[in-house]
């Protein structure tokens, strides 16, 4: 009887450590955050937010460059334009100057010939001009000998009218286009103004713009750093969350072996995780585009370039653990787990999932969720020949 009695004390102890412990480990690893990964996190925040303001900026830098590159290049072909009407202008100015030397010169020649015709007709040829008006044989002709005398003479004046006429209406022509060529000369003088102080600005821009480009990328180089320490992190309170859950699965096993023995003597239990079969057919058989979208996102983010078989394997992780009690029971649920996946973490899954995953990593998602489950498994990271030991190894990860 006091046998029995201790018998039953030592498979209560050993139930109730075993509650324990299965209680203990229930909970997702995730629940208690070491400082460290906290810590990192912080910061990997704190540089995903100057990268979100750094991209504002150079999302506000690009509008800039682009607006100020629109009005230089206005501002070139207007200053092309004046250019284009300074030449014109010029043209028709140097055409007005030809036109004024030939018709000085045209006045020059008609004023020497009109005082060649007065020398002779007043100074050398008086008899001439006598002898011509006497020997006229009537009073007409007489009348019409002067009259040509006459009208010899009021051409001379009213040739030499016209002709300065004609030189004064081209000066005013010359002096009105001298005018506006001074006006364009203003008017391109400011254009290439405006063009110089366009390039500056845009520049400037440009400076700003590539100081913004190097403060990005060193960013992300510092996010990726605190990306990789975080899944460092996380790999190690996977191992460390298996080996406790191995330590309460061979709890279980002594338990269960300790209370047949004390009852029936039977067989022991296997200790498995017991899965949750309604979250598993709920999430296979009622799945959302919105469900398929996450997966295939976070598939790519974690194995974008791996074979189908990895990809589907990344999946399948996600579904197990979906099916798992330990984990929450939705795909959302499970993908947005404080410290899971470091995608999620470094922004690079809000990315993915905005744009919409390749069609090779949305088929992946579309397989798993329709029953392709290929990896019994509920981690995964990349594989390290030199340090990981068990698991199955697809392509360069290992899943356990």
């Amino acid at each position: 009887m006091k046998h029995f009695i201790r018998l039953r004390l030592k498979n209560l102890t050993a139930i109730g450590l075993s509650l324990c412990m299965a209680a203990t480990f229930a909970v997702p690893f995730f629940a208690y955050p070491d400082q460290l990964m906290a810590d990192t996190q912080d910061d990997l925040d704190a540089v995903n937010k100057q990268l979100e303001e750094l991209r504002n900026k150079q999302s506000e830098l690009n509008a800039s460059y682009g607006e100020l590159n629109e009005k230089l290049s206005a501002s070139g072909k207007k200053l092309s334009s004046i250019e284009d009407a300074v030449n014109a202008k010029q043209s028709e100015i140097d055409a007005t100057n030809i036109q004024v030397a030939d018709m000085q010169a045209e006045i020059d020649q008609q004023y020497a010939s009109m005082k060649l015709r007065i020398q002779f007709m007043y100074e050398n040829n008086n008899a001439t001009i006598l002898s011509t008006l006497l020997s006229a044989e009537s009073l007409s002709d007489l009348l019409s000998k002067s009259e040509y005398i006459q009208q010899i003479s009021n051409y001379d004046h009213q040739k030499m009218q016209e002709l300065s006429d004609l030189l004064a209406s081209l000066k005013e022509t010359q002096a009105k286009l001298e005018e506006e060529m001074t006006e364009l000369v203003t008017l391109k003088d400011d254009a290439a103004r405006e063009a110089d102080n366009f390039a500056v600005l845009l520049s400037q821009c440009q400076t700003e713009l590539d100081t913004t480009s190097d403060s990005i990328t060193d960013a992300e180089a510092l996010a990726l750093e605190y990306e990789k320490q975080i899944e460092q992190e996380m790999l190690e309170r996977q191992r460390r969350e298996m080996e406790a859950l191995e330590a309460a699965r061979k709890a279980q096993e002594e338990a269960d072996k300790a209370n047949n023995a004390g009852n029936t003597g039977g067989n022991s239990s296997s200790g498995s995780a017991m899965v949750d079969q309604n979250a598993l057919n709920n999430v296979l058989k009622n799945h959302t585009a919105e469900d398929v979208a996450m997966l295939a996102a976070i598939i790519e983010c974690e194995a974008g370039n791996q074979s189908y078989e990895g990809k589907c394997a990344v999946g399948s992780v996600v579904i197990n653990r979906v099916a798992d009690p330990r984990f929450a029971n939705s795909i959302s649920g499970v993908i947005y787990a404080p410290y899971q996946f470091s995608p999620v973490a470094s922004g690079r899954f809000a990315i993915v999932l905005a744009r919409g995953a390749n069609a090779a990593c949305t088929q992946a998602a579309i397989d798993v969720l329709n029953g392709y489950i290929n990896i019994n498994a509920l981690y995964f990271h990349v594989y390290d020949s030199s340090v990981d030991v068990g698991g199955t190894v697809i392509g360069d990860h290992v899943f356990y």
